[in-house]
C-alpha cells in the first residue's frame, strides 16, 4: 500500500505539477492528496472517499486509477465476516372476528355512547 502514494507522488513530480495544482483540478483538499501520498489514510473521512480520491488522483495523472484502487484494497486487512441474521417471520394478520373477540365490546359501546351524547347535545341546543 505504501507503493500507491509513492507512485502518485513520483508521477506528479515527473509531470511538474504541485499538490495545489492537482487539488484545484480535482476539487479535493490538498491535505487529503498529501495524506494519500504519505499513506496516512486515516486523515481522510471514510474508506469510500479514500478509494475515490485514489482513483481520481491516478486518472488525473494519466495512470490507471482502478488498478491503484485494487492495489489499495489488496493491502487492507481481510474483511470481518458479517454476522448471520435470521430472516424475520412474516406478520400474521388476525381475522376480524378474532380481533373483536380480543377487544371485547368496547368499540360498540363507544359508538353507542357517542350517538347518545350527540342526540342529547342536539336536544339541549334546540330546546
Amino acid at each position: 500500500m505504501d507503493a500507491i502514494g509513492k507512485i502518485l507522488q513520483e508521477e506528479r513530480q515527473r509531470q511538474g505539477k504541485t499538490l495545489k495544482e492537482v487539488s484545484d483540478i480535482l476539487n479535493i483538499k490538498e491535505a487529503y492528496l498529501a495524506a494519500i501520498e504519505n499513506c496516512e489514510y486515516a486523515v481522510i473521512p471514510g474508506e469510500v472517499f479514500v478509494k475515490g480520491f485514489i482513483r481520481n488522483y491516478g486518472n488525473c495523472l494519466g495512470l490507471d486509477g482502478a488498478a491503484l484502487v485494487q492495489e489499495y484494497k489488496q493491502g487492507l486487512l481481510p474483511p470481518v465476516p458479517a454476522k448471520k441474521v435470521r430472516p424475520a417471520k412474516p406478520a400474521q394478520t388476525a381475522p376480524r372476528e378474532a380481533w373483536r373477540k380480543k377487544e371485547g365490546k368496547w368499540p360498540e359501546i363507544t359508538v353507542i355512547a357517542g350517538a347518545v351524547l350527540f342526540v342529547l347535545l342536539c336536544a339541549w341546543l334546540f330546546l
